[in-house]
């Protein structure tokens, strides 16, 4: 027995990757290797970069930044 995506079964557009917002520089990525639409509706799960295991230089910056203004 194999199971199958519901939005594969149902034809719809739509991608098994994740989408990785970055805060700094306001652009988006996705962990699926060939995914070139970014737009949120086509991605289940959507994280921002700081929640990336080993974390991001954009959430480096914005910690920095956040240090110097208080």
């Amino acid at each position: 027995m194999t199971m199958e995506c519901a939005l594969c079964a149902g034809g719809l557009d739509h991608c098994h990757g994740t989408l990785v917002v970055h805060l700094e520089g306001g652009f988006t990525e996705c962990s699926e290797d060939g995914c070139v639409d970014f737009d949120f509706a086509r991605h289940t799960l959507t994280i921002d970069c700081f929640d990336v295991d080993g974390g991001c230089s954009c959430a480096e910056v914005s910690a920095q930044l956040l240090l110097r203004a208080s």
